[in-house]
């Protein structure tokens, strides 16, 4: 594995001096199917080196959290003394980062014990959110994660669950509005009553709680937020090679920009979603959840078929879009977000939000000026209950296909 990073002799030798090569190899293997590009591989194969020598890992052994601080700290000190290079601002960073991740790929990280307070409640709002609600990961760990931190807070009152009242959510949001936005405290409000509501349904705290949890006031800029479909259709037009770097970012660019996905559910596409008999493909929502049907556009459909038959390359796996290098695999969100920003870039194209999002506000605000109800564009997003576009409305597969069928003939 260090071949493909190292040509020199005397570096690939000087990777092999110190043990545990094996064991950094298959590290390397995991970090580049994760996504990870070739420059940034091959500093991780030096902070590796300098991971094992610092810590003086002969053989692999549990490693706490704190003794990787601490090597942090000394390295950087050790940096600063016998080099003339100075280290740089993230170094410590960086090498804690690597070995944190290293260790815990190998199964020898030792976590840090934190007390979580109430964790019966917390437990139990969890398992209501996967098991009643069918609430997605990310969305479950998110409403954990603040209402722990709440949880914390509220635990040094030392005083019981049932005894929260208002006053302790009011003096709990002062406290995080000196150090978050209103952005952040609107999610955390969203987060929090969730969580009440569940607690309420337990028995477990006053009810009225949730319901008078209110968010702040959010000013939201009038700007757009994503390109304009005039910067749209230049872009899809500049995407036009034969190389399977363009026919990829082709079809990437139209099931985003004409479907508006999300980055998720593009690269969750699986060849089998795609039912050319009858010319559709499925969608796995990444937020609401389930599956929706969406018509395929004629563009749409000779884009991805020229991906697939000469661009895609053969591998195993069962996605559509996958890298262009070996070991071939699904993309990532990052790689999908570098097509789109970067493509945006070269066309001098600067909305104020780049990447594969601002062609979702694009699509929306598009649907917009065609006259489709903000009802209708909101569940041909995908959304579930989403306040800015409208109300959340199943739509069947025969209207999706009068919003879908937008003329890209024109525009391209």
């Amino acid at each position: 594995m260090f071949e493909t990073y190292f040509t020199r002799p005397c570096a690939l030798a000087h990777h092999r001096s110190i043990p545990l090569a094996k064991e950094r190899e298959q590290f390397l293997v995991h970090l580049e199917t994760c996504g990870m590009g070739r420059g940034n591989l091959r500093t991780a194969a030096a902070y590796l080196y300098q991971i094992v020598r610092v810590l003086k890992l002969k053989e692999l052994r549990y490693v706490s959290m704190d003794e990787i601080d601490c090597a942090a700290k000394r390295w950087v000190r050790q940096r600063s003394r016998y080099t003339l290079r100075r280290p740089g601002v993230w170094s410590a960073y960086s090498f804690g980062w690597i070995a944190r991740r290293w260790m815990r790929y190998v199964g020898r990280l030792k976590r840090r014990r934190v007390h979580q307070h109430f964790s019966h409640e917390l437990n139990d709002f969890v398992e209501s959110m996967k098991c009643e609600q069918a609430l997605t990961d990310n969305t479950i760990n998110s409403r954990r994660i603040r209402a722990a931190v709440f949880l914390r807070w509220y635990s040094t009152k030392h005083r019981r669950f049932c005894r929260i009242t208002l006053r302790d959510l009011d003096a709990y949001f002062s406290y995080c509005a000196r150090k978050w936005n209103p952005v952040t405290l609107a999610s955390d409000s969203s987060s929090l009553r969730a969580f009440f509501h569940h607690a309420e349904r337990r028995g477990w705290c006053s009810p009225g709680i949730a319901n008078g949890i209110k968010s702040p006031p959010i000013r939201h800029n009038s700007e757009a937020l994503g390109p304009k479909w005039s910067e749209v259709s230049e872009l899809l037009r500049a995407t036009n090679g034969a190389g399977p770097a363009d026919l990829r970012a082709k079809a990437l660019l139209l099931l985003t920009a004409m479907y508006g996905l999300r980055s998720s559910e593009v690269i969750r596409l699986r060849l089998d979603d795609f039912d050319w008999q009858h010319n559709e493909f499925t969608v796995l929502r990444s937020k609401r959840g389930g599956l929706q049907q969406f018509p395929l556009q004629r563009e749409v459909s000779k884009a991805v078929l020229e991906y697939i038959d000469g661009g895609r390359f053969q591998c195993s796996s069962p996605n559509v879009f996958v890298t262009l290098r070996v070991p071939y695999r699904a993309i990532t969100t990052h790689t999908l977000s570098c097509i789109v920003s970067r493509r945006m870039k070269a066309l001098g194209i600067n909305p104020k939000h780049k990447g594969p999002q601002s062609l979702r506000h694009a699509c929306a605000t598009h649907l917009l000026s065609k006259g489709t109800s903000l009802r209708e564009i909101a569940d041909f997003l995908g959304h579930h209950d989403c306040e800015t576009v409208g109300v959340y409305a199943k739509a069947d597969l025969d209207y999706l296909r009068q919003i879908s069928v937008l003329d890209v003939a024109k525009a391209l």
